[in-house]
């Protein structure tokens, strides 16, 4: 007997046939849920065809979905239970009815059908398969992978569909290629792959993954080789990164910054107009303290996207960086205009004002910090804007006050830092503030009083 859900109805958009007898389907997963499993695949085949245009199968599976969108589960299940007696190639019962749950929305109720799946059809691979991957997006690598194992016993056994066989295996690669990513099992992960591509074919995607999993074996040459061959094999959004670009982001995560930036160099050279490579760029250089390199490569990127959010909040970062407070405040004003409840928008904002001799734009400052400051009162970062703000405003016992609140939590931003060695300066508190400012410089972070800070730190020294 099927269980009845105590769930609100959700309107259960199309049913998708030919998935119920030709492979598995693309169930959501997003962390508890599902989130676009791949798991998914339809044959051509012959046999296929016939098995989805089976008239019988239509039917009954339409009187599934329309007692399904009745708030009827229990007798959807019924109809699909009879329907799986006849016809055990197709989908069993239960992971039909998760995959409709997922996309109503009713997360409980998908698990809790995949768990009856292991019970009612306890020799079908498919919902111990979906079950490691909700471990898996759970960050429960153990259970994950005995979900898996156990999953691969019961496929290697299953003989109903080859159809399904086939889509199925090749779900088991995907997700166990995932799974050595994540245990950085980086030969294995290799090894999956390379099942995976003899079951569909060399993908951009699989080229891409193939090629991080080779990087990380220190094979780099041999990396880049897939990742040119991804980009090949890439169309539309599917086209990602540039094989130079990825390359570079991997030197980074390995922490190797000198040879991030010549594959990041020899990208841009290759890509100007790629607003990725273009992004990528931007970020190092602002990291590098390169700002005056940054500058161009920021106004291009606005003006090649000018509706991007994204590209005015660069510029606008670098403008304010480079002390060009009228055009970062411009840029800030526009941002927050777009965006008025984005709270990063009004932070830049008042950051600009506060640095430009007028009353009314300190006070505008102030408003804009306060308010930050109280909606998210354990946000360092704002409560060292507002602290800062108020000491440009004059108030400099209240700028102390707010920017020791700041370093409450033990972990110092570096602009905090330099705010409180100002203030430690103008208290004649030279040693302390030597301390600050070398805090703030030694963390390699940037931040808007970069240069200022190394300016101070070099005259205290003297």
């Amino acid at each position: 007997m099927f269980t009845t859900f105590s769930v609100r109805r959700v309107p259960f958009i199309n049913a998708r046939f030919a998935l119920f007898f030709a492979g598995t389907f693309l169930l959501f997963l997003p962390i508890d849920v599902f989130a676009q499993s791949t798991i998914a695949g339809q044959s051509t085949s012959a046999d296929n065809v016939a098995g989805v245009t089976n008239p019988e199968i239509q039917s009954e599976l339409e009187k599934a979905v329309v007692a399904f969108n009745a708030s009827q589960f229990a007798d959807a299940g019924e109809i699909l239970k009879a329907l799986y007696a006849k016809h055990p190639e197709i989908v069993p019962p239960r992971i039909i009815l998760a995959e409709w749950f997922a996309q109503s929305n009713l997360g409980n109720a998908v698990r809790a059908n995949l768990e009856m799946a292991t019970e009612e059809v306890p020799a079908d691979p498919e919902a111990f398969l979906l079950l490691a991957e909700i471990s898996l997006h759970q960050g429960s690598l153990t259970a994950a992978e005995a979900l898996l194992n156990l999953a691969n016993s019961k496929l290697n056994a299953y003989t109903a569909n080859p159809t399904r066989k086939k889509n199925l295996t090749s779900a088991v690669y995907r997700i166990a290629t995932n799974l050595y990513e994540a245990r950085e099992r980086w030969t294995q992960m290799e090894a999956s792959i390379d099942r995976q591509i003899e079951i569909d074919g060399r993908t951009a995607e699989l080229m891409r993954k193939k090629g991080i999993a080779i990087f990380q074996q220190k094979r780099e040459a041999d990396a880049k080789k897939m990742f040119i061959e991804a980009d090949g094999l890439g169309t539309g959004t599917d086209k990602g990164l540039p094989a130079d670009a990825v390359m570079s982001q991997l030197y980074l995560l390995r922490g190797d910054r000198d040879n991030a930036r010549q594959a990041l160099a020899a990208a841009l050279t290759a890509h100007p107009n790629s607003k990725e490579v273009l992004f990528l760029s931007i970020q190092m250089k602002i990291h590098d303290d390169k700002l005056e390199e940054a500058k161009p490569l920021a106004e291009k990127l606005l003006h090649d996207d000018p509706t991007s959010a994204h590209a005015k909040m660069l510029l606008a970062t670098v403008v304010l960086y480079l002390e060009d407070y009228p055009t970062a405040e411009k840029l800030f004003e526009e941002l927050l205009l777009a965006s008025p409840l984005e709270m990063q928008n009004a932070n830049g904002l008042a950051l600009a004002l506060c640095e430009q001799d007028s009353p009314d734009k300190i006070r505008r400052a102030l408003a804009y910090a306060t308010d930050n400051a109280q909606k998210d009162r354990d946000n360092s970062e704002y409560l060292g804007t507002l602290g800062w703000v108020l000491y440009k405003a004059g108030q400099i016992e209240q700028a102390a006050n707010v920017l020791q609140q700041s370093a409450a939590s033990g972990q110092l931003s570096a602009v905090s830092a330099y705010y409180l060695a100002r203030i430690a300066v103008q208290a004649e508190k030279v040693e302390d503030a030597k301390q600050l400012l070398n805090a703030a410089i030694q963390n390699g972070t940037p931040f808007a009083k970069r240069r200022e800070a190394v300016r101070l730190l070099s005259e205290l020294a003297k």
